[in-house]
């Protein structure tokens, strides 16, 4: 992992515990929070394909003045449902145990790009949790979610 890329996560996981305050918002932000939220659905699985449950999942915007939505939880069979403000594109953040890393690797959900309309359902979204990839950086302490065992 080279070191920007191990400062990024570092940043990410700090931010993930931290509290701050939302900015103010603007006049555009207000516009978009009140139209129909658009709804995202989809899972979350290993990079074998097997459902994760227990892990957060929040979209990411793309963009200026896009309203930030909550983290959603994952089911017993890795499915999620996020309402998100739109229209907007969205990247993915995924939540373990209190933390979150984006990788370099093009399979994270934060490297993906998903547009969305107001009042849209958009249905099918496969995030890959990459949990090798963040053991380096969360000092292997850490243990990625076990594929769920959902009756």
């Amino acid at each position: 992992m080279s070191a920007t890329a191990r400062l990024w996560a570092v940043l990410l996981i700090s931010s993930a515990a931290a509290c701050a305050s939302a900015p103010r918002p603007t006049a555009e932000t207000l516009r978009v929070d009140a139209n129909p939220r658009a709804i995202v659905e989809g899972r979350v699985t290993d990079p074998e394909g097997r459902p994760l449950s227990g892990v957060g999942v929040r979209g990411i915007p793309r963009g200026k003045d896009i309203p930030w939505a909550p983290w959603v939880q994952t089911g017993c069979d890795g499915s999620f449902r996020l309402p998100l403000p739109a229209p907007a594109h969205y990247a993915f953040q995924l939540l373990w145990k209190g933390l979150s890393v984006i990788t370099e690797s093009p399979r994270d959900p934060a490297r993906l790009e998903i547009p969305v309309l107001p009042g849209e359902r958009r249905g099918g979204v496969e995030l890959v949790f990459l949990g090798e990839l963040w053991r380096p950086v969360t000092e292997s302490a850490w243990a990625p979610p076990e594929p769920s065992s959902c009756p």
